[in-house]
């Protein structure tokens, strides 16, 4: 009998499980995970804070799928070792598994602080729900919190807590929001929402020093050499792959685990996919990480599919999905580039009535290269399936073009939402109304329907 070994318990892991039990149903198929319970939405993180919600309201139904799929899963251990040769796994339990096949697909983690006042009480991260949960027992008892670093889950963080009325301080180190990704128009936008909430952001600086009285926090000391008294500081970058149990030279790795096409590591058995893994852009040699929870349920589909012997390419698109606050924010491929090979457009964004609404294509070479939508999103999926393709500007339909850019009132039937979670582009139909109840195709997840002063509809938690 074939073993099939997925080391992590995540979005990939969990996805290649099912494929792999589809293609091979009389395989041994394991799961090792760090997590005591891995089975919740990881992307409600920011929901579960702000909101005050109970564990099982963020709980998901991979338990019990997983289980009736006849998967075995060894949580709350982690790999310590991997022997290439041997196709071997040793766990912090004690156990040793051989594999036949092995995906690794343990994720990423914030760096924990280290130096002089590192284990102090009131420093706190956000990966996990023990993590979230750990901070929530803290509102009530906090006036003042800080949070480090330009992440997801630092703006996760920010929501949870000025959801629970924490008066919070935002650390960034660049000077202005997320440049790389953001261009200068959506970043201030993103800026504008971070004053509405009552955060003050701090840019250009970087953590230089805890202060700690008697084992806890007191206040941190910037870059710029300012003091900002704080309760709580939560640390939300810099996040790396999980890889200690790696020993050097046993797997080619770079920013994170390299990958081909196939999610076929530099050994012929062994995969890796999700945030850990850096596989190649569609189009393209290069080989980047593609974090995301949509990016890495993508990448566990096509590992299950070839570690079961079927081919499937996995064609790579940069992607950021995800809500800032109130605002749905998808960013596409080379979404901030410059040079002279670039152009971009984006009509008469943001209009005047509406300011938070940010739409832009941009083309390299004359094709479609990279995007950004900020607060309507409906037409992202659409985009992103030119980058994939790598479409000539003047093939991209003149529909769409006309939707993104020359109309502020939507009356097509080209409308998508993003879920709440995995962030998946679910179709609109036109007779949908405000207030119905819509399951996500790809996490199961149920919301409801919103729509928004532009005619357009999102997608809001329904409980």
């Amino acid at each position: 009998m074939e073993r099939y070994l997925i080391l992590g318990s995540g979005t990939a892991g969990k996805r290649a499980a099912e494929v792999i039990r589809k293609g091979k149903s009389d395989a041994e198929i394991i799961v090792i995970g760090d997590e005591p319970d891995p089975f919740y939405y990881r992307p409600m993180l920011g929901e579960f804070l702000a909101r005050g919600m109970r564990p099982e309201q963020i709980a998901s139904g991979d338990r019990d799928r997983l289980s009736r799929l006849g998967v075995r899963l060894l949580a709350g251990i982690k790999a310590t070792s991997l022997n290439v040769k041997k196709q071997e796994v040793l766990c912090s339990s004690g156990e040793r598994i051989r594999f036949d096949k092995l995906l690794v697909a343990s994720g990423r983690k914030t760096t924990r602080l280290a130096g002089p006042g590192g284990d102090a009480k009131g420093i706190a991260y956000l990966d996990t729900l023990a993590d979230a949960q750990a901070i929530a027992s803290l509102v009530g008892k906090i006036g003042k919190a800080v949070v480090v670093g330009s992440s997801i889950p630092a703006l996760d963080v920010l929501r949870g807590l000025r959801g629970r009325g924490v008066d919070c301080t935002y650390l960034i180190p660049e000077e202005r929001f997320w440049p790389g990704v953001l261009d200068a128009v959506a970043s201030q936008i993103l800026e504008d929402r971070f004053r509405q909430e009552k955060i003050a952001v701090v840019k250009g600086a970087c953590l230089e020093e805890v202060v700690v009285r008697e084992g806890r926090l007191q206040a941190i000391r910037t870059t710029k050499g300012d003091k900002i008294p704080a309760d709580l500081l939560v640390v939300a970058s810099p996040q790396v792959p999980q890889l200690d149990f790696l020993q050097e030279g046993e797997l080619r790795t770079d920013r994170g685990i390299l990958v081909d096409a196939s999610l076929r590591t530099s050994h012929e058995n062994i995969f890796a996919a999700g945030d850990v893994a850096q596989p190649p852009l569609a189009n393209s040699a290069t080989a980047v990480p593609q974090p995301g929870w949509l990016n890495a349920w993508r990448q566990g589909n096509v590992a299950g599919l070839n570690m079961t012997g079927k081919e499937a390419t996995y064609r790579g698109v940069l992607s950021l999905r995800i809500k800032a606050f109130d605002l749905d924010l998808v960013c596409l491929g080379l979404s901030d580039a410059a040079g002279p090979d670039i152009g971009e457009e984006s009509g008469g964004y943001p209009f005047e009535e509406l300011p938070y609404i940010y739409k832009k294509i941009v083309y390299q070479k004359q094709k479609v290269a990279g995007a950004i939508f900020v607060g309507d999103v409906s037409e992202a999926g659409k985009v992103e399936h030119w980058i994939r393709q790598g479409l000539p500007a003047d093939r991209c339909e003149k529909k769409v073009l006309d939707q993104i850019f020359r109309s502020r009132l939507i009356s097509s039937d080209l409308m998508g939402a993003l879920c709440p979670v995995c962030k998946f582009q679910i179709q609109v139909e036109e007779g949908d109304e405000e207030g119905k109840t819509v399951t996500c195709p790809a996490c199961g997840f149920e919301f409801r329907l919103e729509r928004m002063p532009n005619g357009v509809f999102r997608a809001m938690p329904a409980s």
